[in-house]
């Protein structure tokens, strides 16, 4: 089965660790191919730095055409919240044939479930500007009676790129010295009860310096990355009969992956994913990965 991951840059890589890790600990019969596909057309020019929301539909719209004809996955996974919302729009429907998931869907439910559980929990949802500007998730949780007062969106610029170029945490502690008290100011009343939803996948790199950051200002905190979640959504897809099949693991990028971003990440994964970190370090760099510009 050939699985491909992608993501508007590297935070989606958490997810194709995650996948392997899973499939060591246990290992099935089927043979498995995972790409990660990033999507981003340059370091310094992902989705959130395009100009407009047609912009953005017709970069993705050419990639995944060029996945498709290049990579023909069995499954596409869209471990990108920017990216998932963004797919949700009809422009896609041409590609509705291919099994296409998306991280929204799976997040959604995470946090359903979480207000089910105690319907007295305040979220905010910490995310990319494009993903904040949808309010695709505040629309979901209002649509299943979660009060409009007890969530908040928060955009968090600049907290991928700070995130990938440094593994300390130094520069997402101090961005989030900003963002945390930005969104707690955003409620009525500061809530006792928070749980705090990572809406961006580079995120879950750091979700201690989220839950230190929360810890300090409301007593009772819960961070919830949805990148494990969007694991189980990738394993619901395809046969897990015990057994000794073969994974591989590639990394695909348009363009060349910095060093500075390698070596974060290489602290990030670790030894749980040897073989992603392996693809990483050794990624394939295909200019026409995007389609034609």
């Amino acid at each position: 089965m050939r699985i491909g991951i992608t993501d508007s840059g590297v935070g989606g890589l958490s997810v194709c660790a995650e996948v392997e890790a899973r499939l060591r600990q246990s290992p099935v019969r089927e043979d498995i191919e995972i790409f990660y596909l990033n999507a981003a057309i340059e370091d310094d020019y992902s989705y959130n730095s395009m100009p407009d929301r047609r912009t953005k539909l017709q970069a993705f719209d050419r990639f995944l055409f060029s996945v498709r004809e290049k990579y023909k996955p069995d499954l596409l996974f869209i471990a990108c919240n920017t990216l998932s919302v963004l797919y949700q729009d009809s422009y896609f429907d041409h590609h509705r044939h291919t099994p296409i998931e998306g991280i929204v869907e799976s997040g959604t439910r995470e946090m359903l479930t979480a207000f089910t559980q105690d319907n007295n929990v305040s979220f905010i949802v910490f995310a990319t500007p494009t993903t904040i500007e949808e309010g695709v998730y505040g629309k979901a949780l209002r649509e299943h009676d979660v009060p409009a007062s007890q969530v908040i969106e928060q955009a968090c610029p600049g907290l991928p790129d700070a995130i990938s170029n440094d593994g300390s945490g130094l520069l997402a502690s101090q961005l989030l010295r900003k963002f945390v008290p930005a969104a707690l100011g955003q409620f009525d009343n500061t809530p006792s009860n928070v749980v705090a939803y990572l809406g961006c996948t580079h995120y879950g790199y750091q979700a201690g310096q989220f839950e230190k950051a929360l810890q300090a200002l409301v007593p009772k905190t819960r961070v919830l990355n949805p990148n494990r979640g969007a694991v189980d959504t990738i394993f619901s897809r395809f046969k897990t009969e015990p057994g000794h099949g073969n994974v591989t693991v590639e990394f695909i990028t348009r363009y060349a992956i910095p060093d500075v971003v390698i070596k974060s990440l290489s602290i990030y994964i670790g030894e749980l994913a040897p073989k992603t970190l392996s693809a990483l370090k050794g990624f394939t760099h295909l200019p026409g990965l995007c389609g034609e510009l």
